[in-house]
């Protein structure tokens, strides 16, 4: 298997870091690049046991970290740029999606760019999901416990927000509080239609499919079925008892992928396959 990493240059030229992994073949392999979510990087949990299982079964398998999740290429695991973290929003991860795919179809990597499929996590689905909508390269997408609706994720009333200037997120896995910025909030109005997922997702032609599991605490399975019912060509997957990450936790306690994480990687790669 071959593995390489480079960067490229993002938002505020902030590096963007990829990784990607293939194995070689006869023919042009299937892209598919892999958009983390929210507190999120593309190392997180069981990512690189996923990289491995596509890249053998004949993918290019990319993942990368958006310029302002938080973390670094000196530590790539933890959040040790939260000033980065704090001026992150919606706009500069659609647009860093769309220049990591920028970058694939100019590269002279061995694939088959016309079968490009995206990949993408709780918020990185809702990323996933309005790129796809706005780029017509994209032939296939698929959700892992994504969000439906991004404007309804803010509290109803900011003001404290925008009186204090940032607020601040819990993170219990690292026991950090994680600063927002408040123009993530004005950056999502001043952008408002490219960001609307439910009123994006009307204009996805190509085929979607969108897995969820029963259990998932953080975004419920109401918002897998919303998705469902909007996009036209779209495949709902429900996991029974899979909870948000899958059974994924960071960092990885094993080289085997859990029970329901598997499930989501065999109903992927079957959507993708045939």
């Amino acid at each position: 298997m071959k593995k390489h990493e480079l960067s490229i240059k993002g938002y505020k030229d902030k590096a963007i870091s990829i990784d990607y992994r293939y194995c070689d073949s006869d023919k042009p392999l299937i892209p598919i690049v892999y958009v983390h979510g929210f507190k999120g990087f593309k190392d997180w949990g069981s990512s690189n046991e996923i990289a491995n299982y596509f890249a053998e079964h004949g993918f290019l398998f990319l993942k990368f970290n958006f310029s302002h999740n938080g973390v670094s290429k000196e530590s790539p695991c933890d959040f040790v740029d939260l000033d980065a973290f704090a001026e992150n929003n919606y706009w500069i991860e659609l647009q860093e999606l769309g220049l990591v795919i920028n970058w694939l179809e100019y590269s002279d990597l061995p694939t088959d760019f016309s079968k490009l499929a995206l990949i993408g996590h709780s918020r990185g689905g809702g990323i996933t999901l309005l790129r796809t909508a706005q780029d017509s390269r994209i032939q296939k997408a698929i959700t892992w416990a994504s969000v439906s609706d991004f404007e309804k994720r803010f509290p109803e009333d900011v003001s404290d927000w925008k009186a204090k200037g940032v607020e601040y997120i819990y993170n219990g896995r690292t026991q950090q509080m994680m600063p927002l910025n408040y123009q993530f909030y004005e950056s999502f109005y001043a952008h408002h239609a490219e960001l609307d997922i439910p009123s994006q997702c009307k204009n996805i032609h190509q085929k979607v499919l969108v897995i969820h599991g029963t259990d998932d605490p953080a975004v419920g399975i109401e918002e897998a079925q919303q998705i469902s019912s909007l996009v036209k060509q779209s495949q709902l997957e429900v996991i029974k008892d899979a909870g948000h990450t899958f059974g994924a936790v960071h960092p990885s306690v094993s080289k085997c992928l859990s029970e329901h994480l598997s499930l989501a990687v065999n109903k992927t790669f079957d959507f993708l396959t045939f």
